[in-house]
């Protein structure tokens, strides 16, 4: 059934009632999708130190160890952005469309500004995935979670929409619990992925 949006936000104590806790699928479907691609970094985790183990050098060739600057900072910023998500999560449980919205948004804007300093540290690097197997997996890592980023940013404006349409409400939000899972998810995945690549080759 359609819901003509033309008179206005839509009037969330109408819609449906569907399960809004864990029993629902649609948080068990997002358990098992996180549990894959956790599966998914590690294996580019275990991958990354076999090569390395295995490596007369590390990096390998006239590559430089990286620059702890720019990913440090691009790090803390992804962590923050679980903030504001949390706080969007607590806020439609008290149904409070408004303060989802922002919590929202900032975690949006906090994951853009991660991709483009992202974007900003590999552009200045001198090597990419087919200069050595050092520059393969350290790329096909970074472009991995950078698409997961990518993923969840799209998600995260899809609920904001849905938000703005007046879809959500105390007593119906799992959407915006599981966009708010997978975007913590996200989050933590990168501090794994952030040893392996930069602090490993300080520590290790």
């Amino acid at each position: 059934m359609s819901v003509d949006t033309r008179q206005g936000p839509v009037d969330a104590t109408k819609l449906p009632l569907n399960l809004n806790d864990r029993r629902a699928p649609l948080w068990w479907g997002m358990v098992g999708l996180i549990t894959i691609e956790a599966v998914l970094f590690a294996s580019l985790i275990v991958s990354y130190f076999y090569l390395r183990f295995y490596a007369p050098a590390w990096p390998m060739g006239d590559i430089s160890k990286p620059s702890l600057l720019l990913p440090s900072i691009g790090a803390i910023v992804l962590v923050v952005s679980s903030g504001p998500m949390v706080w969007a999560d607590a806020s439609i449980k008290k149904g409070n469309v408004r303060n989802l919205m922002t919590g929202l948004a900032l975690s949006f804007v906090l994951g853009v500004a991660f991709l483009t300093l992202k974007f900003v540290e590999y552009s200045g690097y001198t090597y990419d995935w087919t200069t050595n197997a050092y520059g393969s997996i350290t790329w096909t890592i970074v472009g991995f979670h950078s698409v997961h980023v990518i993923a969840v940013l799209l998600k995260v404006a899809v609920v904001f929409t849905a938000a703005a349409q007046g879809y959500f409400s105390a007593e119906r939000n799992l959407g915006v619990r599981i966009n708010g899972l997978y975007w913590h998810f996200v989050v933590a995945a990168w501090v794994p992925l952030f040893f392996t690549l930069y602090l490993s080759h300080y520590l290790l």
